[in-house]
């Protein structure tokens, strides 16, 4: 086994925003020349990292695995690419199977813009069933606390896109969405019955979803170590039992969840991953694996069935050009933001509205959380004023309406998605005197406490970002008649 053998069970970071620097440029470029097996791309200019791509795959030995993660669009990780909504806002706003050709005319500009920048494994869907309201980094990443949803929605992408020559990787297996704890910090426990957290991986797996991500998840029912260090999970598991033949990949080994475990990307291979991504240093990493397989802590049939699959997977991407007249004749340029506009405006969800006359009545908006300056401008520009809620003073009422807009926000590594005890305390001071309207931008789940009801007109929206704002203020001056659907129970909307 040579070191390239190695290298290429490896896919390493792109940051596309450092690669206008000369020392960052050749870094990529050897990993690439010395066989790396591909890179996962954040960030950068839309031409700049698509000519870079190009470039890196005429000096590649084999063709590279140039992946992402464009749940939200391309535009989630590349400038000036197009966002779409969170699988959250797709599930409130696109009911299947009636809706089914107008949501793959969404998803058309996705693979249209990730064809050509050069991203040929796309990193969704997401499939995780978002039990846990409380989830700080599934949450509205998921299409749905419904098994059945999510299957049905997960499907419909995997079909469209590798259909269309845009490959996918179901992720988190065995299932992310029971847990309160955000991996990219520390290492979660899930102690609930995989049950429900299979059945979407089970239904993709069917589907020939081509990759499989697994998460960094301790669950005790499968085993003592980590998912992605799991032979019983991945070996067992995913490939004896659910008979999984495409090709493995772990979840981001930079991430916090492995920190307490030595030699976790030989041990990925060991039990059965056939890809590790995003390690903290590609080469440590090769050398770890290396390392491994000298010492007979990996046996040769592992890295020869690992290179196997990483070989096919290549050569049904190289296979597969982007062709389809769907996806070039739906997703041109001057219709794609026609297309994304009304798709955020489908997605927001009107839970009551008990003030008929609000058209007509003064609207005083207060915002709080994670929200832009551009955010703030559309406000105002709209309503005339806007304030923040910890600078609004309730003396300012007298005669109007007050809008409150919380912002929350799903990142890695961040404290975003939820509201604070002190924010609550002043929502519940103002709903308690006032008719008020609520609008949830993000995180549905800050409703399930029972004072929100309190508010005369509540309306929840799945994404914290400009579109989202532009969307519910296009409803909002439409009357508030929309189709969209809360995807998620919560008990007091529910019952």
């Amino acid at each position: 086994m040579t070191a390239e053998n190695f290298l290429n069970l490896i896919i390493a970071r792109l940051d596309g925003e450092s690669i206008d620097y000369s020392d960052y440029r050749q870094y990529i470029e050897k990993l690439t020349r010395d066989g790396i097996g591909g890179f996962i791309v954040f960030g950068g200019d839309y031409d700049k990292i698509k000519n870079f791509i190009i470039y890196l795959q005429s000096i590649a030995h084999r063709p590279l695995i140039i992946a992402s993660d464009i749940e939200r669009g391309v535009g989630q990780q590349i400038k000036r690419a197009s966002l779409i909504p969170s699988q959250m806002g797709i599930t409130a706003g696109f009911n299947l199977p009636d809706e089914e050709h107008e949501l793959k005319t969404l998803y058309s500009i996705v693979i249209k813009e990730a064809a050509d920048i050069g991203i040929n494994l796309a990193l969704i869907p997401v499939l995780d069933v978002n039990t846990a309201p409380q989830n700080p980094i599934i949450c509205t990443r998921a299409f749905s606390d419904n098994p059945d949803t999510v299957s049905e929605y997960g499907n419909c992408i995997i079909n469209f896109f590798e259909a269309n020559g845009l490959l996918t990787c179901a992720k988190h297996f065995p299932g992310h969405g029971g847990t309160q704890i955000d991996s990219h910090i520390e290492l979660p426990t899930i102690n609930e019955s995989l049950d429900i957290h299979l059945k979407p991986f089970k239904k993709a797996i069917n589907a020939s979803v081509s990759s499989m991500m697994i998460g960094h998840l301790m669950i005790p029912e499968i085993d003592s170590l980590p998912a992605t260090l799991s032979e019983k999970a991945i070996n067992q598991l995913l490939k004896q039992t659910l008979d999984f033949k495409g090709a493995v990949l772990t979840d981001a080994m930079n991430m916090k969840a492995l920190k307490n475990y030595n030699n976790h990307h030989a041990l990925a291979i060991k039990s059965g991953a056939d890809i590790v991504l995003h390690p903290e240093n590609p080469y440590k990493a090769m050398e770890e694996i290396k390392s491994a397989y000298n010492y007979g802590l990996i046996t040769e049939n592992r890295i020869t069935e690992a290179l196997f699959v990483i070989n096919r997977l290549k050569k049904k991407i190289r296979s597969f050009p982007v062709t389809n007249n769907y996806i070039n004749t739906r997703a041109n340029n001057v219709d794609s933001s026609l297309i994304i506009q009304r798709a955020f405006k489908k997605t927001v969800t009107v839970i009551k509205n008990e003030i008929p006359d609000l058209e007509s009545r003064k609207i005083i908006p207060c915002l709080t959380g994670s929200y832009s300056e551009e955010i703030k401008e559309a406000f105002k520009n709209y309503f005339g004023s806007v304030y923040d809620l910890t600078h609004f003073s309730k003396t300012s009422l007298s005669g109007v309406i007050p809008l409150i807009a919380v912002f929350t926000n799903i990142k890695a590594a961040g404290d975003e998605h939820v509201v604070s005890e002190e924010q609550n305390i002043m929502i519940k001071d103002i709903f308690s005197s006032n008719d008020t309207v609520f609008v949830s931008f993000g995180n549905p789940y800050i409703m399930r406490f029972s004072f929100f009801k309190r508010a005369k007109t509540i309306i929840l929206v799945y994404d914290s970002n400009i579109n989202a704002v532009s969307a519910f203020i296009d409803v909002f001056k439409d009357g508030l008649k929309t189709s969209g659907r809360l995807p998620v129970k919560i008990e007091w909307i529910n019952d």
